[in-house]
Order: C-alpha cells, then structure tokens, then sequence
C-alpha cells in the first residue's frame, strides 16, 4: 500500500478523505447538537409555558380574593347573605382563555358556585368523583386547608359541552372570612397544544439552519477538494524531481560506502596511534618529574658522602687515617648509600599501575606523594602546611590517587619557582562533607590566567615551556579522579592563588566495579 507508486495516489486521496471525514463527523456532530439543543429547547418551553398558564391560574384566583375583600370592605347595603349571593353570582359570571371559569365551595364540602353544575349548588359534593374515581372535592377541599395561600393539583374532567374527559391543572385558595375553596383550571391538552405549535417553529426554524450548514459544508468539501487536487498534482512533481535527486544521491552514497571502511579503519588506526603517543609522553613526563624528585632526594646524601670521602682524604694527607675511622665511614656510606636505594625503590613502586580499587586512607595516600616531593619542596625553601580535619576512608586506586597529589604538588612548585614567590606556600587540606571526602591544593601564587583556567585540563595544553611541560599532567589526573574513582577534579582562583579541589565518594563501593 505505501510502496512509491503508490504515494502520488495517496497524496491526493489522503487530503480529500480526510476533508471529507473531518465534514462528515462535523455535520453529524452539529446535528446530532442541534438535536440535543432542541429536546433541552422544547423541554425549557414547555416548563415554561406550563410555568406561564399556572402563574395565569394563580393571578385569576388572586383577583377573585382581592375583589371579596375590596367588596367586604366597602360593603354598607347588603346583609351578609345578601353580599354573599352577589358575590357568588359573579364568580359564576367569569371566563378566561377558551374553558377557563371559577367555581367554589366551602370547607364543609357543600358547592357553593359553579357556572356549569348550577343544579349541584348548595348540596354535600364530598362525593364527586373524577373521571378515574379520584374524591376530587375531598382532595381540593382538604389540601387548600393545608395549604390555605395556594395550591397546585391535576384531575380529569370533562369540557364544557363535552363528553370525554381531559386532564385539568387546577388552583386552589382559601378565602377566610367566609371558608370558601376558590378554584380555577385550564385543560392539560390546550396547553400542549400551545407548547406543540411553539415546538414546530422551533424545530422549522433549526432544521432550516441545519440545512443551510450541510449546504455551506458541502461546498467547502467540494473546493476543498479540488484545491487539494490540483496542490496534490504540484506535490507529485515536487516528489518526483525528489526521487530523481535521491537516486543521483544514492549513487553517490554507494561510492562513498566503498572506500568508508577503509577510512573508519584509517580514522582508528590514527587514534589508536595518538592514544599510544599521549600516554607515552605522559610516561615520559612522569619519568622526568620521578627523576628530577629522585636528584633533589638525592643531592643530600650524596653531599653527606662526597664530605665523608674529603675527610678521609684530609686525614690521609696528614696520616691520620685509623682502622676505626674507616669502618665510621664506611658504615655513614653504606647508610647513605642505602637510603639512595631506598629512595629508588620507593619511586619505582610509586609509579607501579593499581590492578584493583582498595580501601585506603585518603592522609595516607597523600603522605606517600609528600614523602617523594619533600625534599624537592625544601631545596627551594617552599613551606607546606597541612589542615587535617578529617582523614576519610576512600575505595579505590591509592597509587593513582597519590600520583594525582604528586602532580599537583609538583605544579604547584614548579608555579611557585617560575613566578618566585615570596615566602612560597602550599596548602594541603583534607576535610569531608556531607557523604563525600573534600581534598584541597591551595598555592599563593597569585592563581591561574582568566584565559587559561577553562582550559587547563585540556590534553596537551600547557603554559610551561616545551622542555618542561607535555600539557598531560593535569588531564590524566582529571581522567583519574572522575573516569576511575568516580568523583571530581575542579579548579578555581582564590586571593591567594589557584585552589585544587577534588571530591570523592566516602565508604566501600561494590567490589564487582
């Protein structure tokens, strides 16, 4: 189905019928809505209108009492039975809408005016029923003495000169000073009737605004559509010049592809070369310093011996050469002799590559690296000073830790010598935050250039002199600390000089790592 010959068909066919289906479901939803809207329409309509003839009920019967009570007022002829019969007899005389009339009773249940049953007129009407055998005059009489301000209440009766009965909505309301049951009604079907011709215009007058919308849809489907068609034609041009350009490509990749692995190879191959010649140069850098440290450790005990063989060549001279000053110097030789190889030994197993993470004391690894810079750093009378605020126990490569200590130590000599320093300092700080051991190298000499501290862990960037510097130092401690142990190498610029920090995760780690 989605194969290229089959995508010009589907650019033109997707467009239309996705155009026609987003009209199709917009028209069915908007009729489906004009429907909704016109049931809630017709049901709003017809409660009120219901709403409309009860509130006509209730104003006729209200009039009715407020005309007894103007005429009681002002009532100065008539006796009482006189004003009653008169009254009556104008109830009888009123007429509403089509069947509207009014008739009354009293609260003993005796019918008192009606303009349609005059024969019924002052008898017992308790027993009249309607025409489903409800007790209806029971049932006005007692629920309007409940509910002497007014009520509502449904029955059947028949229409004035008609046979069959209707449902009747009916209003009820007491007049007090003489207990008569005042009621009206109007006929449930002539309200229907009412609502059932509002309802037609209702629904003429949506389904002609439907009809116009399917209308407007339609002709909106229809240029749609043969925009779509026509912009269709223009995109299948456009495709096939693409497909021209992507064979022309293709041919082009397949030429490339034949010589890519070659030059892959090459590109890994030249890799793999700089790899080897960097950390080259970093065992060479690292065999520079370990021998420059070596002659500074060095230059004392080969003094102490060059002074010993000048006092024995002194005492020679003057033949005061003795058994017992001999085997003295032999012995202050040997002494200094092996402490030269011991010193040897120590750098030999300094440099020697960890094999496996171990738990080691952070002070301690950081002594041995002191140990082999120390007299480096008192031949050129720099002071070191040591903040142990606590001595952290670490899990990882202690010899490779040490060399990154050792390094920075040696930078931060080396720093302190080039810029010749007044009472040059290095600081060694050890300290630990919350779940993490916080090392700190801090020199006073003067810190890093603004220009050069985003850059100095950079692979063979340096600001030594080609005879002194390889630009690895730093890198390779910052692969040491982060890459191997997991923690972090930062640097920045205090009043004093450049600060050192590293922190490393405290407690065992899993073995398997």
């Amino acid at each position: 189905m989605f194969s290229e010959k089959n995508i010009p068909k589907l650019i033109i066919l997707t467009p239309i019928i996705t155009v026609f289906m987003i009209a199709f479901f917009t028209i069915y939803f908007f009729i489906q809505n004009q429907n909704n809207y016109f049931e809630e329409e017709s049901l709003r309509i017809e409660n009120e209108y219901i709403q409309k003839q009860k509130n006509l009920l209730e104003k006729e019967v209200n009039y009715i009492i407020n005309y007894l009570e103007h005429t009681v007022q002002r009532n100065k002829n008539l006796n009482e039975e006189e004003l009653k019969f008169e009254l009556l007899k104008y109830i009888e005389s009123i007429r509403y809408e089509k069947y509207g009339y009014i008739w009354v009773h009293d609260t003993s249940y005796y019918l008192r005016a009606h303009p349609f049953r005059q024969k019924s007129i002052d008898t017992y009407d308790i027993n009249l029923k309607d025409a489903i055998g409800t007790l209806i005059t029971k049932q006005f009489i007692d629920e309007t003495i409940k509910k002497p301000n007014g009520v509502f209440i449904e029955y059947f009766w028949a229409k004035p000169k008609e046979i069959h009965p209707s449902k009747k909505l009916g209003f009820f309301r007491l007049y007090e000073k003489y207990n008569w049951v005042i009621g009206s009604g109007l006929y449930i079907d002539d309200i229907q009737k009412s609502i059932f011709q509002n309802k037609k215009l209702l629904e003429k007058r949506i389904n002609k605004y439907i009809r116009f919308v399917v209308t407007i849809s339609i002709l909106v489907i229809l240029f749609i559509g043969l925009l779509t068609f026509f912009i269709s034609r223009k995109i299948i041009q456009v495709f096939k010049d693409y497909q021209d350009n992507v064979q022309k490509k293709e041919l082009l990749l397949e030429d490339l592809n034949q010589n890519l692995e070659l030059k892959v190879e090459k590109a890994i191959s030249d890799i793999k070369k700089k790899d080897k010649a960097m950390l080259h140069q970093s065992r060479l850098a690292r065999m520079g310093a370990m021998l420059s440290m070596i002659a500074h450790q060095w230059r004392q005990p080969l003094s102490e011996v060059s002074g010993i063989l000048m006092e024995l060549e002194t005492a020679n001279k003057f033949n005061n050469v003795s058994s017992s000053l001999i085997e003295e110097s032999v012995k202050d030789s040997n002494k200094q002799i092996q402490f030269m190889s011991n010193t040897i030994e120590d750098f030999r197993n300094f440099f020697k590559p960890d094999k496996q993470k171990i738990d080691f004391y952070i002070q301690d690894a950081c002594n041995e690296a002191l140990t082999l810079v120390d007299a480096s750093i008192k031949n050129f009378n720099i002071e070191l000073k040591q903040n142990i605020k606590e001595n952290c126990l670490i899990y990882g490569y202690e010899r490779e830790f040490s060399q990154v200590i050792l390094n920075l130590m040696s930078n931060a000599k080396d720093v302190l010598i080039q810029r010749e320093i007044v009472n040059p300092t290095i600081y060694l700080e050890l300290d630990k935050q919350d779940n993490n051991a916080i090392i700190k190298v801090l020199d006073n000499a003067g810190g890093i250039e603004e220009e050069h501290i985003d850059l100095i862990f950079e692979p063979y960037f340096t600001t030594k002199s080609a005879a002194t510097g390889t630009g690895l130092g730093l890198y390779m401690a910052k692969m040491i600390i982060e890459k191997n142990m997991g923690g972090e190498l930062m640097v920045e610029n205090t009043e004093e000089g450049a600060q050192f920090l590293i922190i490393l995760p405290m407690g065992k780690m899993k073995k398997n790592e």
